[in-house]
């Protein structure tokens, strides 16, 4: 089974204000070239550095997201850790109901379950190295979670697909 891949110098998560989705980026640029930040889910997500400092959005004359400041206060990476560890929860959950997520891949759901990180018993930055990451914004995505398609899934691996999968429209 294929591991998810480290992330190069994460600098940026994006996590859903629901605590179902999470994505890691190494810059501001590459978050601005996903379209899961800028579309439709944009004002369901809140922004913070490696660091656990949360980041406000800043915003162009027509709404778009143009960039990201430091909010107010301190950083605080164990509240980060402990959302991130909702939002694997949250996959987890999502993997026992819908096994056939990673079936498709050749991966047994217990197995692929088993590979989830541990944000409770990472650091930050070991969490955040081992979250889905958007490293390649020049690679279109494409909507792969179609059920009966695995062959829209992209390489960026299973815990990947799994964390889309069970984003913000799924209980």
């Amino acid at each position: 089974m294929r591991k998810p891949q480290p992330a190069p110098e994460i600098a940026l998560v994006a996590v859903a204000d629901d605590d179902t989705f999470a994505h890691a980026y190494p810059d501001v640029p590459t978050l601005l070239c996903d379209p899961v930040v800028t579309g439709a889910h944009r004002d369901e997500l809140e922004f913070f550095d490696a660091e656990g400092r949360r980041l406000n959005p800043v915003t162009g004359p027509t709404g778009e997201l143009t960039g990201l400041r430091a909010g107010a206060g301190e950083p605080d990476p164990d509240a980060l850790r402990h959302r991130l560890a909702r939002v694997v929860r949250h996959v987890e959950t999502h993997l026992r109901a819908r096994p056939e997520l990673v079936e498709r891949f050749g991966i047994a759901p217990e197995a692929a379950i088993a590979a989830l990180p541990d944000p409770e018993r990472l650091s930050l930055a070991e969490t955040l190295a081992v979250l889905p990451h958007q490293d390649r914004p020049e690679v279109r995505r494409t909507a792969w979670w179609q059920p009966d398609v695995p062959a829209y899934a992209h390489s960026d691996g299973w815990f990947h697909n799994a964390m889309h999968a069970a984003g913000w429209t799924h209980p």
